[in-house]
């Protein structure tokens, strides 16, 4: 990839990924109803998830993200999911029904996600640079604790 991550990315049109989201999300509720129980709140959600991984692919292919395939797919999953939160974020902060308190708060939590993501990759990085394999709760551990 020679050209930078965030150039790339800058030109994505996440407009057509938020909307083939809502649109999805629209049809589950359409068809479940308001979730009732965990089980419609889990179809909805199962729903959702089979358009992100879909979503996942394409976004990569655009953006041309190479490498490895779990990392490749983590990355499109997480700016998909970023864009929807900052678009559903955002929605509820123009939403007149909503309460002045309400809104307030929306407003407070999207200025603050990029904050909070920084925070989030900030705590991961930092977890990866002390991270061993063969600690307890690694994975390799946990290979082991499962073969016996």
């Amino acid at each position: 990839m020679s050209e930078s991550f965030e150039a790339i990315l800058s030109r994505v049109n996440y407009g057509k990924y938020i909307d083939e989201i809502q649109s999805e999300l629209g049809k589950a509720m359409a068809e479940v109803g308001p979730p009732k129980t965990p089980k419609d709140v889990e179809r909805i959600q199962e729903r959702l998830q089979a358009v992100i991984r879909r979503q996942s692919l394409q976004l990569a292919k655009e953006a041309g993200f190479r490498g490895n395939h779990v990392m490749v797919f983590m990355i499109a999953t997480s700016i998909l999911a970023t864009a929807w939160v900052s678009f559903a974020l955002r929605r509820e902060t123009l939403d007149l029904t909503k309460s002045p308190e309400d809104r307030l708060g929306t407003i407070e939590m999207l200025d603050a996600l990029d904050l909070a993501l920084k925070r989030v990759i900030d705590a991961a990085g930092a977890y990866a640079e002390r991270y061993q394999p063969t600690s307890p709760g690694g994975p390799e551990a946990e290979k082991k604790d499962e073969e016996r």
